[in-house]
């Protein structure tokens, strides 16, 4: 389940990060390795935060360029909000960020997590199959009902 504010009670185990990458009114969105958690699902680049992280700018970048090879400056990734998450047994924040690109960048996945990409307008992501609550937060970065 996502929240949009901060429940009562709401402890998190640990904190991620995710990025709606935006080209031409695209998004990428990469597809996850079976064998992965909600594999054979498509999502946004994302990742946990890491004790080496100095900051959620830091992670999102790193986590960026590990999945799609994308490099972007901390000052480009525009922070949305964070939203708080309870999934298979933990919490978590979810930090939620957008980088607007003006030409498609080659992408270069990391083939032990992901397997695909496409890109695609928010709409026809939303009808694909989704990491559980990425619709949600889509369509809160959005404005879609």
């Amino acid at each position: 389940m996502t929240h949009d504010e901060k429940p009562e009670n709401f402890k998190p185990d640990l904190e991620v990060v995710g990025c709606l990458v935006e080209c031409g009114g695209k998004i990428i969105l990469i597809h996850r390795q079976n064998n992965k958690l909600e594999g054979n699902k498509w999502g946004i680049p994302a990742g946990k935060i890491d004790k080496t992280d100095l900051n959620i700018k830091e992670a999102m970048a790193r986590e960026l360029r590990e999945e799609t090879g994308i490099i972007a400056k901390e000052e480009d990734l525009i922070f949305y909000k964070t939203f708080c998450v309870s999934h298979l047994g933990y919490n978590f924040y979810y930090h939620y960020f957008n980088l607007k690109l003006t030409k498609v960048p080659d992408i270069v996945l990391s083939k032990d997590e992901h397997k695909a990409f496409v890109w695609v307008t928010p709409n026809e992501a939303l009808n694909m199959d989704l990491i559980l609550d990425e619709d949600h937060c889509m369509k809160n970065f959005y404005g879609i009902k």
